[in-house]
């Protein structure tokens, strides 16, 4: 059973800085550490925040949407790009504007 996105925020990824989540590629399970989460817009019908995970270099993530799972969250999909890479991985960001849950 997958984790419904609107019940995922910033604030909810943020409690989450620096955990593992797990996606699944065609050849092997791969993790990705959750390392920043950027909260912008105070509007109060408009939430929009950013995701960055730093995987490992090789195998590179396709642009497109991804299933992960994560001990807390539960598992859910996202779309997400690799935006950088480095010695010491690759960047992926996720980026969510969409209307606030009403309460």
């Amino acid at each position: 059973m997958l984790t419904p996105l609107g019940d995922l925020n910033g604030k909810v990824f943020r409690d989450e800085l620096h955990t593992q989540f797990t996606v699944h590629t065609e050849s092997q399970p791969m993790q990705l550490e959750l390392i920043e989460v950027t909260e912008g817009n105070d509007s109060p019908k408009i939430e929009f925040f950013s995701l960055h995970f730093r995987g490992p270099v090789h195998p590179l993530l396709a642009q497109q949407t991804h299933r992960l799972e994560h001990e807390r969250l539960g598992t859910f999909e996202i779309f997400f790009t690799p935006i950088s890479a480095d010695g010491q991985g690759t960047v992926y960001e996720a980026i969510f504007h969409r209307f606030r849950k009403q309460s």
